[in-house]
């Protein structure tokens, strides 16, 4: 991979409506009748590939189902909030060694905590290499791959959606990256078959990861229009899409660090199985677990409560405050008519972090001030975690911890349910997504 030149200013728009790309197309696939298009904005340019002529096709080709929307440009202005605000998804397809302004690499940031889902595609691993931020976006680094050639890969999560209707096995002539430095949320789909020259294991190949409250899809293949033009990277990339917008597959994304280490969903991104709930209050939609109380808030609170208890446990969440007062209570008892008495993981304004305990002492701990209040996005995603163990509680945001409190009362329960919680006497929106639990022994 060479040094590349500065970015050209070509502009395509691209909408293409056809027969279904594949004989066998995705079950999961939207349709145009009932809902509009998915709309990702692809960057293209760089060295060592075609970005003028290639891109254009690529793009048609992915448009074929008629349920995607793409528009390709070769000009990094175009990484602004502006001009990102109405696509849903954010496509990398380049080979840059061009430095980011801050600027666009807050808007990169801005639109994944806004929700937007962002696919990386073949050198955009060995792009934009001097913001290490890049590499956590992504899930990993490359700074080497294997002389260009015939190999095979693995689909090794055939249940995933993506790699619905995939053969097990593919063989691919293209550059089998070397991927360094994997992050511990991806979630790998595809692997190289066999160990290539020098490594010390396969390669993945096809992963999702997730970043600040957004969709990450990963697919290191796409070296030339040989490769591009073939139907299993054709369904992988456009399924890729589709699954980094919300448009296919539940939101738990569960990395295979968190399934080795026996974390668990607690919300499946479309139903409210495993929870009972004021209906009224609480809707699944887009894959999140959303109260709202608008326009005029009840004069009691009200809970979405899990059906199980728990005892020790690291819980995980992604959550966005739209508006009001909320909150997600564990180690909790259910009281009558949706409500809950125990500790709470506070979500509020001034308070995001906060250790409290709901119908009994209230603030045990102050996480807000000198702590939580340079960590969070206020109205936008944020990654929260509660461990629990005996009677040591931990509460983080985006990764601060916020709380460490050791209960000194003994007679305080050590397990009960986990709720989520819509405040009383204010109208409050709340999404919740990725709601993940690890039970400790």
């Amino acid at each position: 991979m060479a040094r590349t030149s500065t970015v050209g200013m070509v502009l395509i728009l691209i909408v293409a409506w056809a027969t279904p790309l594949r004989a066998e197309p995705s079950a999961a696939a939207s349709n145009p009748a009932t809902r509009p298009a998915l709309r990702a904005l692809m960057f293209v340019g760089g060295t060592a590939h075609d970005y003028v002529e290639l891109p254009r096709r690529l793009a048609h080709n992915l448009c074929k189902d008629g349920d995607l929307d793409i528009r390709v440009t070769a000009d990094l202005a175009d990484l602004r909030d502006d001009v990102l605000r109405p696509y849903d998804v954010v496509v990398f397809n380049t080979c840059l060694d061009t430095k980011l302004t801050e600027a666009q690499k807050k808007a990169v940031v801005s639109a994944l905590r806004s929700g937007k889902g962002l696919v990386a595609v073949h050198c955009a691993y060995w792009s934009f290499q001097d913001w290490p931020e890049w590499r956590k976006i992504i899930g990993g680094l490359v700074l080497a791959h294997d002389k260009f050639g015939p190999y095979e890969d693995v689909v090794v999560d055939r249940a995933h959606p993506i790699a619905a209707g995939l053969p097990a096995r593919f063989r691919v002539t293209d550059e089998a990256y070397y991927v360094e430095q994997p992050g511990d949320n991806i979630h790998v789909i595809v692997r190289t078959a066999d160990v290539h020259k020098d490594r010390k294991a396969t390669e993945p190949q096809v992963w999702t990861t997730r970043y600040a409250g957004g969709r990450v899809f990963a697919i290191t293949l796409g070296h030339d229009e040989k490769v591009q033009s073939d139907p299993v990277f054709l369904a992988l990339l456009t399924n890729g899409i589709r699954w980094a917008g919300g448009r296919l597959g539940p939101p738990t994304m569960l990395s295979d660090l968190e399934r080795e280490e026996g974390f668990e969903p607690l919300f499946d991104g479309k139903t409210l199985q495993g929870w009972h709930c004021e209906k009224e209050y609480w809707t699944v939609k887009d894959g999140c677990l959303i109260g709202d109380t608008r326009p005029k808030a009840p004069d009691k609170y009200s809970y979405a409560i899990t059906d199980r208890s728990y005892g020790d446990f690291i819980l995980r969440w992604s959550v966005k405050l739209g508006l009001g007062n909320s909150g997600v209570q564990f180690r909790s008892q259910e009281l009558p008519n949706y409500e809950v008495a125990g500790y709470q993981a506070d979500v509020v304004n001034l308070g995001w972090g906060n250790l409290h305990e709901q119908n009994g002492r209230r603030r045990l701990v102050d996480g807000w001030t000198g702590k939580a209040a340079t960590a969070v996005n206020l109205h936008d995603w944020n990654d929260m975690e509660v461990t629990a163990k005996g009677p040591h509680i931990t509460i983080k945001v985006n990764g601060v911890t916020t709380a460490d409190y050791t209960e000194a009362d003994t007679t305080k329960p050590r397990s009960g349910i986990i709720a989520l919680q819509l405040h009383k006497g204010e109208p409050t929106e709340v999404w919740f997504t990725n709601i993940r639990i690890k039970p400790l022994k």
